[in-house]
C-alpha cells in the first residue's frame, strides 16, 4: 500500500490569527520549534507564516508592531491527505517551499513539511540502521537491478533498501544498502560479472 501525506502528516496543530503581532508568532515558533504556522481566520485557512517571513522584522522594533497579516504568504498551494507523499515532495520541490498544509473541504487537517518527508526518506532507505552500503554504477536498467540483487542474494546477505539515482553518460547508480556484512566477496563477484562497484 503506497505511503500517504496522511500517514506522515503532523495532526497536533498550533495556528495563529492575522491580526496576531509578529512577536506572538515568533515566540510560538520558538516555545513550540515550529518553522511555519498556518493562520487561520474564523477556522479558515487564509495564509501560512513561515520564520522566513519574520527576519525582516525580527531584529526590530516592529516585532511588535506588525501584524501577522502584513507577513504571511497568502498565495497557498495545499494537498489532500490521501494523496502521495511522492505528491507531496514533488509540490514542495517544484514551488521551493518548506511545508504544505493538509486540507479537506477547505478545512486544515495537517500540515506536511520537508523535514518530515526527509524523515520518511531516511526510515525508508534505513538510514539510522547499522548497514552496509555498495554503489554499482550501471548502464542498464532493470535488467541490470535484477543482476545486482542475484549477486547480492547468492551470497547469503539480506538487502534493507535500494536506491536508484541518475548519473553521468546515461547510467544509473544503484545504492544497495545491506544488513551489516563483509562486503569483499560481493564486491568481487559483482566486478567479476563486470559492474563497475564505486564503493571502496
Amino acid at each position: 500500500m503506497a505511503l500517504t501525506v496522511r500517514d506522515v502528516m503532523v495532526t497536533d496543530l498550533v495556528t495563529v490569527r492575522p491580526g496576531a503581532t509578529a512577536r506572538e508568532a515568533y515566540r510560538l515558533m520558538r516555545d513550540r520549534r515550529f518553522r511555519h504556522l498556518p493562520v487561520l481566520q474564523d477556522g479558515r485557512l487564509v495564509g501560512v507564516l513561515s520564520d522566513r517571513d519574520l527576519r525582516p522584522v525580527l531584529l526590530s522594533p516592529g516585532l511588535a508592531r506588525t501584524r501577522v497579516v502584513e507577513l504571511m504568504s497568502d498565495e497557498l498551494t495545499t494537498i489532500a491527505p490521501e494523496a502521495p507523499v511522492e505528491e507531496a515532495a514533488s509540490l514542495l520541490v517544484a514551488k521551493k517551499i518548506g511545508c504544505l498544509p493538509v486540507v479537506v473541504n477547505g478545512r486544515l487537517v495537517g500540515l506536511i513539511t520537508e523535514t518530515d518527508l526527509l524523515a520518511v526518506l531516511v526510515e525508508l532507505l534505513g538510514l539510522l540502521t547499522q548497514s552496509t552500503r555498495l554503489d554499482v554504477s550501471v548502464s542498464g536498467g532493470a535488467d541490470a537491478y535484477e543482476r545486482i540483487v542475484d549477486i547480492v542474494r547468492q551470497h547469503d546477505a539480506r538487502i534493507i533498501s535500494v536506491g536508484a539515482v541518475p548519473a553521468a553518460a546515461g547510467r544509473t547508480v544503484f545504492s544497495v544498502r545491506l544488513e551489516p556484512t563483509d562486503p569483499r566477496p560481493i564486491v568481487a563477484a559483482l566486478r567479476e560479472a563486470r559492474f563497475e562497484v564505486l564503493t571502496r
